[in-house]
């Protein structure tokens, strides 16, 4: 194995895990700022407000969205503690690690759970879905959109169908595909739709954003008590901080309250990328993503490697790659970075030794990381043992971006 390590001299890697991911630029110096008081209108309507009402666009709703401190899946327990009570049926798509997550989740508000389980990677049956939903007439239906851990995207659009039909809410985690997927909120019926800030919005980590139906916000109000986490309940959000010609409980004139204290610096963050992400527009955005992603999968491809999950359901954000026979997933993670200065990771759970995970989000959606990250796969590969030509696997995804080019 070659000795010479190409990350001396680089101060970290580039980020090609499936999140966090490389921030911008203009975001990070949107951060350099002195501090501000976070219930001053300076900040709460100027900044925090302006910011969530901006996003409305990237969520395509016209309902609210909040954000809370806490990462991807602290939007999914505030959600479920928000609108789930002691003993509430719901219906869980178990398809990977984030399935089971979510299932787990709801065992700890409370739910009577049934899973509905889905192999890893494999395409979900719809048919099959609504048969149980038919059987469990359940409160509330989840689905991860894009499950992270096998790099699939599953059918929201007709999910969210079925559970309309069924008078059922829909809880949706689109924490890897918000802002890199078309994710149309209130045309896919979605009662909360739940993401993180540090995947395809392109900026730290550190915020929970949630988009909340008029139909959730009904739920909460006819609990039989109240939820039980405090800083976390939405609907204290909506009578504390939302203004009475929203729908809120907050008269003209009257005082908003923040129900937890929101980081100032982080949602300055998001001001900025939300305002990239517009300027870009929507459908250049998701576009780009498939483009690079597709470029991408054409490059290892090139190396040998397949993809874990059916092509038919392949993420345009994550992709999920089986390693060569001979070769580790942990030791290829390893010598990327150590030798290469790219950080991509391995499979979760029972793909821990046997797959690798990239994600292609927001900035790093582009060939200026695409094909550095190929580059360094293919000559990882080679180091380890395997007789691949790293500059087949540059030529089949530059091939791609050279036919989609506008």
């Amino acid at each position: 194995m070659k000795s010479e390590r190409w990350m001396r001299g680089l101060d970290r890697p580039i980020l090609m895990i499936p999140g966090p991911t490389e921030v911008p630029w203009r975001v990070i110096r949107a951060m350099a700022q002195p501090a501000m008081v976070q219930y001053e209108p300076a900040f709460d309507l100027e900044v925090l407000e302006a910011t969530l009402l901006d996003l409305r666009r990237v969520f395509q709703t016209e309902h609210e969205i909040f954000a809370v401190p806490g990462s991807g899946r602290t939007a999914l327990e505030t959600s479920a503690l928000s609108v789930i009570e002691p003993g509430d049926r719901v219906v869980v798509v178990v398809a990977g690690s984030f399935g089971l997550l979510m299932r787990e989740i709801m065992r700890r508000a409370g739910a009577e759970v049934t899973e509905v389980a889905v192999e890893w990677g494999r395409p979900l049956d719809l048919e099959a879905l609504e048969r149980t939903v038919e059987a469990v007439r359940p409160k509330a239906l989840t689905l991860v959109h894009n499950e992270t851990s096998t790099g699939a995207t599953y059918p929201a659009e007709a999910v969210g169908a079925l559970a309309a039909r069924h008078g059922a809410l829909f809880l949706l985690d689109t924490v890897s595909s918000l802002a890199g997927l078309d994710i149309p909120t209130d045309a896919w019926g979605i009662d909360l739709n739940m993401t993180g800030s540090q995947k395809c919005l392109a900026m730290p980590l550190g915020l929970a954003l949630i988009a909340v139906s008029p139909r959730a916000f009904e739920t909460m109000a006819r609990r039989a008590r109240p939820a039980l986490s405090y800083s976390y309940d939405l609907h204290r959000w909506l009578t504390q901080w939302v203004p009475a010609e929203r729908g809120g409980g907050v008269p003209p004139e009257g005082k908003r309250r923040q129900p937890v204290s929101i980081p100032t610096h982080l949602v300055q963050a998001l001001q900025e990328a939300t305002k990239l992400i517009l300027e870009e527009g929507m459908p250049h955005r998701v576009r780009r993503h498939r483009i690079a992603s597709r470029a991408f999968r054409a490059g290892a491809a090139a190396l040998k490697l397949d993809l874990f999950p059916d092509p038919a359901i392949a993420s345009d954000t994550v992709s999920c790659l089986r390693v060569l026979p001979g070769v580790g997933a942990p030791a290829l993670v390893r010598r990327m970075r150590e030798a290469y200065g790219v950080a991509i990771t391995t499979g979760l759970e029972r793909l821990r030794d046997t797959a690798v995970r990239v994600g292609i989000m927001g900035i790093t959606a582009s060939p200026h990381y695409v094909l550095p990250t190929l580059s360094a796969l293919g000559m990882a590969l080679r180091d380890l043992g395997q007789p691949v030509d790293p500059g087949e696997g540059l030529a089949a995804a530059q091939a791609v971006f050279d036919a989609e080019a506008p």
